[in-house]
């Protein structure tokens, strides 16, 4: 009789300290130092990338449209596409490289995600790159509320409220060295030019 009462017992004292105790047990997530992300919210960013990459093409253009129709003054970034009807987009030789040259920087990106230095690195360089295109520190705003209108719109349900925490935690990181790549840049090309001395004969 009491090993039949014992053995119920012993199942629920199991499962109390299942429950109790699990949070122990588990390992705990440190975001990393230097991107503020954490192991899941890592594999939670590549996951959802991938989604983009099905149908790169496709979802490259509708983040353009949605950067050109949300903020029609960055349409001066791009050399000629103020004169492209939108519904032309993606028969425009430009516009295509654009699109192409866009998905495999971000992709490049989220390669990187786990050697957080060296992206770093690559999103400074990104942003110094993009001084040639008159871009401003502000316009990296523009982009993280575009990328995430973009994520929304194509992940659907799965842009869950874990997947919309991760985006924000990268941008925060994106953005800040997307940024200083171009305000070095820009004092950069301040510096050369007040260093230009004009002597009148």
């Amino acid at each position: 009789m009491g090993g039949v009462l014992g053995k119920p017992m012993f199942l629920v004292r199991n499962l109390l300290w299942k429950v109790l105790f699990s949070w122990w047990m588990k390992p705990i997530e440190a975001p990393d130092d230097v991107t503020g992300l954490t192991p899941t919210q890592v594999r939670l960013l590549q996951e959802s990338w991938k989604v983009i990459l099905l149908h790169k093409r496709q979802n490259g253009f509708l983040i353009f449209r949605i950067l050109f129709t949300d903020y029609p003054m960055t349409k001066s970034l791009f050399k000629g596409i103020d004169k492209v009807d939108p519904e032309q987009y993606e028969k425009t030789t430009s516009m295509r490289a654009h699109v192409t040259r866009f998905i495999n920087s971000f992709d490049t990106f989220m390669e990187c995600l786990e050697e957080p230095e060296s992206l770093k690195k690559l999103l400074y360089d990104t942003g110094k790159a993009h001084l040639r295109h008159n871009t401003k520190p502000e316009h990296f705003d523009d982009l993280e509320v575009v990328m995430m209108k973009s994520l929304k719109a194509v992940l659907g349900q799965k842009f869950t409220q874990s997947v919309e925490k991760a985006w924000k935690t990268a941008f925060l990181f994106f953005i800040v060295h997307l940024k200083m790549g171009v305000q070095d840049g820009l004092r950069g090309r301040e510096e050369k030019d007040s260093s230009v001395v004009v002597t009148v004969e």
